[in-house]
């Protein structure tokens, strides 16, 4: 069985993390990859962008570990290490087959760097995108709904940014605090927010978004 090593603060961050995943989707999968004394976890979204959340391990692993696993399972066990002790082993899940946007991961080659600024710049524009949508569509599921869905979250956002990067950034608590520094880089084919909560990539090629047509902000 495949387990790392977990601090109760890196665990209740991820837990929290891979809770909002399943609110989007309750089966969905994630990506875990563990390399010397770091965890990343993947996670697709609703709004057609790739979600990411890296935390220093408690102990090294010996050997790399890149499998994916149920979203919902892995809360659950991450979960209810995060309540018994200060650090412990978290035996990951069976692995399971996740959705094609986990298949291909953002490169790790050098990424050029683009806009920095702090949190407290990108949440107002989150927020009148989502008062403005919803005060367009009165009534979810309607063809109109998704024509004013795929403008609103695929207009420009910041940074070189679409809307929905940055909504999902927003919905998973990346940009909570006013203060915290933000920035975006590119690299062929990609476009990412980097945030000190979490990472928000998009494909420079990416279709319609997908999203539910009652947003909220969470």
């Amino acid at each position: 069985m495949t387990s790392v090593r977990l601090r109760k603060d890196e665990a209740v961050h991820l837990a929290s993390f891979l809770g909002r995943v399943v609110g989007w989707d309750e089966r969905a999968a994630v990506r875990v990859q563990a390399r010397g004394g770091v965890v990343g976890v993947y996670a697709p979204s609703p709004l057609d962008v790739l979600v990411f959340v890296a935390v220093p391990l408690a102990a090294r692993v010996d050997d790399p570990i890149d499998t994916t696993v149920s979203a919902g399972r892995l809360r659950d066990v991450i979960g209810d290490v995060a309540r018994v002790a200060p650090e412990t082993d978290v035996t990951l899940p069976d692995p399971v087959t996740g959705s094609a946007s986990l298949a291909v991961l953002p490169p790790a080659s050098p990424w050029s760097p683009g806009e920095r600024g702090m949190a407290g710049d990108v949440t107002p524009k989150v927020d009148e995108a989502v008062a403005a949508f919803r005060s367009s569509v009165p009534a979810s599921g309607s063809f109109h709904a998704e024509l004013v869905a795929e403008a609103t979250w695929d207009a420009p956002g910041w940074g070189g940014l679409p809307m929905r990067a940055l909504h999902a950034a927003r919905l998973l608590g990346f940009l909570t605090h006013p203060g915290a520094r933000i920035e975006t880089a590119t690299v062929s084919g990609w476009k990412r927010l980097v945030t000190p909560a979490g990472q928000v990539f998009v494909r420079n090629n990416a279709g319609p978004a997908r999203l539910s047509l009652v947003p909220t902000t969470r």
